[in-house]
């Protein structure tokens, strides 16, 4: 009898002690899985913006027109600063279902239209924030009638906290900016609330700008690298920043414009990006420290670097030789110490000065361009010509030129047979022949050779969705720079049977130094501007002292992502129990749990 009292207490502990542990597997699982936050809007940074440039903040947010038939938007605005650096939004649903009309009219929907949710980061409201039209670019829902449920905005909350943004903020407006009537038709939202759930995690990568410093108005490149396991994604086809030391504190200098364009770098690969030295921010970009912050999901890496400006803008211009015949192609060298552009001009012996249809838009610091002028521009004219290449760089300007002559090509004289004489030669005795004297040979020391120019050529992924940029990389990896015989000497062949050209570039013909590394991008149209279709494909590389480097891919048959966020559906709020069966951890451990504590049951009845 005891012996049964004790097995009965014990399956009863067995049973207690198999539901404690899946509650407890529950829960870290759920802890694990992410972290929700709720937030409101901020009422002091809410407010309204009319066409006349009237605003107001710290009242409701309203949309629609007033009874002087005058547009008004809403705008709201949400603090993320309690989202951590560099985490992944794994859920954000925005909630404007608790309205009311404010009207002495009729409900907006039906005089004016459809009303649009945007993302609009405003900062500090004011009536310069009136948006005129109905524009579709940065959208996030469109409504023909009052919202009934909450809608996704998970993107661009995930944009702002990409790009060290401390609000969400949207605004809302009317398809319509007035029916007429001279009555008030509006909406007015009472408390906007964004429900979101967010997760942390590290990877492996490093992030690398190609110098510690730079000259002013020197393009900046920068490389993530994946030194993991896992791939890297994201959606953001630009998810970096660049920021400003300023008086101790890193601000935002230069935000790029957002795209949806969905990217992975595999393990080992890397992915570059560049700046220009170009602002956004009202933040002037010189002589000072500067870091590139990129954010993808909850990771974060950065990157300092040093703009100097350093010395003044030099250009130099040099004829390949002093003179030429008529006819021939002249060859002029051209290099500069700053990035900048060129315009070239040439003074000729009759006509005047020409200003020449060849100009770089975006010459590279220290690379030397060879510019060549067609034999047309001579014409027969002989004499001294003035070659003139003037830089600019921002504010500052430079220019050189260079002097050649041409000249009439000369003619040989008429060759003429000598008459055959009668008399011959008279016949003279041979010298006595002598023994040389032995010589010795003098050593003689090679030339010192110039060691061969080396590099990688590779694209950024071996599969690409049909319409999506295809980038592509040079780095020099030897002593001696590559060179380039143009700025793009690259061509996409189709491989179906063999190669067939699909797209050559149009590029200014002159020799291009890569000492780093240079990359370029494809959008997929052939030569004829039409879209490619799925295949598989080539690109060959030509350079003048190392050989040509190829690289192959294929394109799918899926259409990319536009550049536009997508157009959400309404969803619902997600209970948490749907929540914990998404993670697999609450799934196996469930089923472990359960099928254990099945067993105690039987094993209990049995005896």
């Amino acid at each position: 009898m005891k012996r049964k009292i004790l097995e009965k207490r014990k399956a009863i502990y067995s049973t207690i002690f198999a539901f404690t542990l899946l509650f407890s597997i529950l829960n870290i699982a759920q802890f694990e899985a992410y972290t929700p936050l709720d937030l409101f809007s901020i009422a002091s940074e809410d407010g309204w913006a009319r066409e006349d440039n009237q605003s107001s903040t710290g009242y409701a947010v309203v949309a629609g027109d007033n009874s002087s038939n005058k547009s008004v938007q809403g705008f709201m605005s949400f603090d993320i600063t309690g989202i951590p650096a560099g985490a992944t939004i794994e859920k954000a649903e925005l909630d404007l279902t608790v309205y009311s009309y404010y009207t002495s009219g009729q409900s907006p929907f039906t005089h004016l239209g459809r009303m649009r949710v945007y993302y609009d980061y405003y900062g500090t409201l004011g009536g310069e924030d009136y948006t005129p039209g109905f524009p579709s670019s940065n959208t996030i829902k469109t409504f023909t009638s009052p919202p009934s449920a909450r809608f996704d905005c998970k993107y661009w909350v995930q944009y702002a906290l990409n790009h060290s943004l401390t609000r969400f903020q949207c605004r809302i407006q009317f398809e319509f900016k007035t029916d007429g009537d001279s009555k008030a038709d509006m909406i007015k939202f009472t408390n906007p609330h964004l429900a979101l759930r967010y997760t942390t995690g590290v990877t492996s990568a490093t992030l690398q700008t190609n110098k510690s410093t730079y000259s002013l108005g020197e393009t900046v490149y920068f490389t993530l690298k994946n030194t993991g396991t896992t791939d890297i994604t994201s959606n953001d086809v630009n998810p970096w920043v660049i920021q400003k030391y300023i008086s101790g504190v890193w601000q935002n200098c230069y935000v790029p414009a957002a795209a949806i364009i969905p990217w992975t770098i595999h393990p080992g690969q890397s992915k570059t990006w560049s700046w220009g030295q170009n602002s956004n921010a009202m933040i002037p970009i010189d002589d000072a420290n500067y870091r590139v912050r990129v954010s993808i999901g909850s990771n974060t890496w950065t990157d300092n670097f040093k703009i100097e400006s350093g010395p003044p803008l030099s250009i130099t211009a040099t004829a390949s030789q002093s003179q030429y015949t008529v006819g021939d192609t002249v060859k002029i060298y051209v290099k500069a110490n700053k990035n900048c552009s060129v315009e070239f001009y040439l003074q000729r012996p009759v006509g005047g000065e020409l200003h020449l249809s060849t100009t770089l838009s975006s010459l590279t610091a220290n690379v030397t361009y060879t510019i060549s002028i067609p034999s047309s521009y001579a014409s027969s004219d002989t004499g001294t010509y003035r070659f003139r290449a003037v830089a600019t760089a921002g504010s500052e300007t430079d220019e050189d030129e260079a002097l050649y002559d041409v000249v009439a090509a000369e003619t040989p004289p008429p060759t003429t047979t000598a008459a055959p004489t009668t008399t011959p030669p008279p016949t003279t005795t041979p010298p006595p022949t002598t023994t040389p004297a032995p010589t010795t040979p003098t050593p003689t020391t090679p030339a010192p050779t110039t060691p061969p120019a080396m590099g990688r050529f590779s694209v950024s992924k071996p599969q690409y969705k049909e319409g999506e940029a295809v980038e592509m990389y040079l780095e020099s990896t030897g002593a001696t720079p590559i060179q380039l015989p143009n700025a793009a000497p690259w061509t996409v062949y189709r491989i179906e049977g063999g190669l067939f050209e699909v797209y050559t570039p149009v590029a200014a013909e002159v020799i291009t130094e890569v000492t780093g590394h240079m990359s370029w991008t494809w959008d997929q149209k052939n030569n004829l501007g039409e879209r490619v279709s799925e295949g598989s494909y080539k690109i060959v590389l030509r350079t003048l002292n190392a050989g040509e480097y190829s690289a192959s891919f294929i394109v799918r048959g899926e259409a990319a992502p536009t550049t536009q966020p997508p157009t959400t559906q309404q969803t619902t709020t997600e209970s948490p129990l749907a929540s914990l069966l998404e993670n697999p951890i609450v799934l196996i451990g469930g089923a472990l749990v359960l099928l254990l504590l099945v067993l105690i049951i039987v094993i209990a009845i049995k005896k």
